[in-house]
Order: structure tokens, then sequence, then C-alpha cells
């Protein structure tokens, strides 16, 4: 993107402060942020959020690590994390909570949102698989533990392409703009 991602203003946010909000305002009941890159300038940006910041030292190792932090700082009350993506700040608290909602209504191991038959983010992760995944192979990731558990997966249509969307360059993020811009007219 040329400069960090998760302090690209959105409307009047940051990419970050956008997604906690969106957390903060669904049936999430903890919202940790994992802090990697540039962790002093986003812990700034949220410093008046009520979020639990985990850093993770190994961000540069990639993305598992950082979900392995994230499902580290878990409270042990937790019976499942839904794990987010900063880089989806157009997924709203309705779509956070249907999510929600079908993993408590059905508790398999995980619950992957879909549309049109193609699998999406966030996913719910049930707390039977923590130590699979604080354990899990760095090259396969998550993709890893959700194919070891094909069968005790469930989906939730969401009705809404927001699931498959993520914002790696900037034409994604010009159209992003473009795109909130319209929906708050």
């Amino acid at each position: 993107m040329g400069s960090v991602k998760q302090l690209l203003p959105i409307l009047d946010k940051s990419f970050v402060k956008c997604c906690v909000d969106n957390l903060l305002a669904s049936k999430a009941s903890e919202v940790i942020v994992v802090l990697g890159h540039q962790e002093s300038l986003i812990r700034k940006e949220l410093s008046d959020s009520p979020v639990k910041l985990a850093y993770n030292p190994d961000y540069r190792l990639g993305m598992t690590t950082s979900v392995v932090r994230g499902i580290e700082a878990i409270s042990p009350a937790s019976h499942a994390a839904l794990i987010a993506l900063v880089d989806q700040p157009q997924i709203g608290p309705d779509i956070l909570n249907r999510i929600i909602d079908a993993y408590e209504a059905e508790r398999p191991l995980i619950m992957i949102p879909t549309y049109r038959g193609r699998n999406g983010h966030p996913i719910v992760a049930d707390m039977r698989l923590k130590d699979e995944i604080t354990n899990m192979d760095a090259g396969s990731g998550l993709r890893g533990v959700v194919h070891a558990h094909e069968a005790e997966l469930a989906h939730v249509d969401i009705g809404s392409d927001e699931v498959l969307i993520d914002f790696d360059y900037p034409e994604d993020y010009r159209r992003l703009r473009e795109q909130m811009t319209r929906r708050e007219e």
C-alpha cells in the first residue's frame, strides 16, 4: 500500500479503528488487537478503545504468528474466537453478529462465512482447537487447521461479497473509499 495499512483513512477513521469499532459494536465479548509492524503508532491510534492489545514480536514471520498471539491472549472463559482481519473495515456489526449467531446456534469447531459458495472471513474457531491453533504449522496456518476439520465445520451464507474482499493494493483501497463514501451519502 505504500504506507501503514492499519492507519489508512476510511471515512473519518483509520482501517484499524473502523474494524475495532465494528467489533466493539458486535456481540463479541472481548476484542483483542494483535500488534506487530508499527506497533507504537497503532497502539496510539487505539489508546481510547476498550480493547486488549497483544504484541507479536514475530510478526515478520507472517500472519500465523499473529493468530497464535491473539489466541494465546483470549480469556480462559471464552468458548470461541472470531478471527478478523484488519483489511476488512467494510464488515460491520450486522455481519459479525450473523457469524457469531450461526456459531452459537451450531457450535461447530469452525464457522466460516460464505458468499455464493466461496469461503470468506472472519471465521470463528472453537476453543477446543486452541492447542492445535497455537501449535499450527506456519506454512499452512489456519488453512491447514480448517482442512484438518472439514467434517466438523459449518458455513453461514452472508449474502454479501464483503466477507470475500480484503484490501492489499492501492486500487483496492481507492474502490473501498468510493464504495463506503457512497454508502454514507
